[in-house]
């Protein structure tokens, strides 16, 4: 999609978000009977206008969303002192009630709700991909809603490239690497850049062998510069259970349990965590635990009971534990003598011992060792994990993220009469979340003066529309309703020149039962309004360069 029609788009997007949000406020005034002056879309200069009663309907020049303009709004025309309250001065916005004037406040944000609550229905009557967040993700994955894959899933592949020529087919999952298990991103993106070495790549639970030679590259590459030609799934790391060590001599090896297989689900349930682990084999004498190992899912009756110790599941380069030698897979049996199974309970007596130097006794392999190591302000430096030991059946596992690609996200489809309820569920739902995601925005920019990455401007609100507008009319709605719930939530926020701004002044009178002078509640919503453009303006600074760089 060329630029040219992504910024068009981007327009057309954000005027109907603004301009349902100014007809909010338009007919909430005029219910109210208060005068609208002129209701326009686009800003000025203006192309066109008709007055219609005492409104003026125009078309603007600048294409972008549009604007209100109520009679009395920035104290003009306001009556004096003990005037009459006559038919003139209730069509003065400023001369009406509290309860009216926050009414009229309040709609333009009621309104983009609306648009919100009807994008969904028709989303959710037609079929779309659920608007998920990160507390979601599990349950999307227990209902199958989000399915997922362990691995670098091929997507699709290009004619004529390297990964064609090596027999790479969609669905495919890049396994190793030059013998090296492909297991971060950085590989792939490594693997990308420079394509040339032997692949070992796993299909429908087969795994194969493949090769692409400098020669073949060098030829392939003749008409210019040449990548591997692959497109992958989107992946990202997902938490699971990865078993330590199984003894050669018991059950569970016997049942096909090996070290490094990654606990995928018991008995059907997937799994995740530690605690989930245990909880789900606790009353269990065996189960069908269904594991990863080098690109094939296995599903494997292993006798079950276990006891808990803790793991290093990482450490950090040049902090007090890689001084001192520590390394992944190594297991904490006691610190100063005091023998702890609890990964927290070791984190607080480093805490409170440090000033002290601390003697680990360690388990690697079969290998009893003792280290010494001092706290740097009572961290160590390391990641740890509860290891949860096979007592009987010889087997332990620990916490690891596992590189994971999404295969599907299936769409949520309602009859087109129950369907506007899943959606207003769903608005409340997203609503909640972007005013907690808006409240964690302020706290992190005072504090740190930054702006979160996960914060676009307008570019990178255009950059999305372009990419959702390709995927679909019913995506596009999905991403229109979740901005419109976002400028509602935003201007909600008790900041000046917002909504929720000049309901902070009502609010004010109705406290102190009087108003803020007009000239300085002015004063104030203008300076509002210009922190407002300058954080626009680095945000879409940001932007630019990462679009430019990327």
């Amino acid at each position: 999609m060329s630029i040219l029609v992504t910024v068009v788009l981007f327009i057309i997007v954000f005027s109907i978000l603004v301009l349902a949000h100014e007809f909010g406020h338009f007919i909430a005034a005029k219910r109210s009977g208060i005068k609208v002056e002129e209701f326009g879309i686009g800003f000025p200069p203006r192309i066109w206008g008709r007055k219609k009663g005492e409104t003026l309907y125009s078309i603007n020049a600048i294409p972008f969303g549009g604007f209100v303009k109520l009679f009395g709004m920035e104290g003009e025309g306001s009556p004096k002192a003990g005037a009459a309250r006559t038919k003139r001065n209730l069509k003065n916005f400023s001369n009406r009630s509290m309860r009216v004037r926050a009414k009229v406040m309040v709609a333009g944000v009621f309104m983009n709700l609306v648009l919100a609550w009807v994008l969904l229905s028709v989303g959710f009557s037609f079929g779309m991909q659920p608007l998920l967040v990160s507390d979601d993700v599990f349950t999307a994955v227990d209902n199958k809603v989000v399915v997922l894959q362990e691995g670098a899933i091929v997507e699709s592949v290009e004619s004529g490239s390297p990964a064609s020529e090596m027999g790479i087919l969609s669905g495919d999952s890049i396994v190793r690497f030059e013998g090296d298990p492909v297991t971060t991103i950085e590989q792939i993106d490594e693997i990308l850049a420079n394509p040339v070495g032997q692949y070992v790549v796993a299909r429908d639970g087969e795994l194969f062998w493949t090769n692409l030679t400098q020669e073949d590259y060098d030829a392939l590459s003749q008409s210019g510069e040449m990548t591997l030609g692959a497109v992958f799934k989107e992946f990202f790391y997902f938490p699971r259970v990865r078993i330590h060590e199984v003894d050669p001599a018991s059950n569970a090896y016997k049942g096909g349990l090996r070290n490094s297989d990654v606990v995928i689900a018991i008995n059907g349930a997937e799994i995740y965590y530690l605690p989930q682990f245990r909880e789900v084999i606790e009353d269990l004498d065996e189960a069908v635990i269904t594991v990863y190992r080098d690109g094939v899912r296995k599903d494997l009756l292993i006798d079950l009971d276990v006891e808990k110790r803790i793991i290093v599941s990482g450490v950090v380069k040049d902090k007090p534990a890689y001084n001192a030698g520590l390394e992944e897979g190594d297991i904490i049996v006691s610190v100063n003598g005091k023998f702890i199974i609890e990964s927290s309970d070791f984190v607080a007596y480093v805490g409170e011992h440090k000033d002290e130097v601390l003697g680990l006794s360690i388990q690697r392999g079969d290998e009893s060792i003792f280290k010494e190591v001092k706290s740097e302000d009572g961290k160590l430096g390391v990641y740890l994990s509860e290891l949860y030991s096979g007592e009987y059946s010889g087997f332990s596992v620990y916490n690891v993220d596992q590189f994971t690609s999404v295969v599907e996200i299936k769409n949520e489809q309602y009859p087109f009469y129950t369907a506007p309820f899943y959606a207003l569920s769903e608005t409340w739902r997203m609503t909640k979340l972007t005013g907690v995601f808006f409240v964690d925005f302020l706290k992190d920019f005072v504090q740190t003066g930054e702006v979160s990455e996960n914060v676009a401007g307008p570019v990178g609100i255009a950059k999305m529309t372009g990419v959702f507008a390709r995927e679909g009319l019913i995506p596009l709605f999905r991403f229109i309703a979740l901005l419109s719930i976002s400028l509602a939530v935003l201007n909600i926020l008790p900041f000046p020149a917002l909504d929720g701004g000049k309901l902070l002044f009502i609010f004010i009178e109705f406290v102190v039962g009087r108003k803020v002078p007009m000239k300085w509640e002015n004063y104030i919503h203008l300076f509002g309004y210009l922190l407002i453009v300058a954080l626009i303006f680095a945000v879409t600074y940001r932007d630019i360069l990462t679009w430019v760089t990327a």
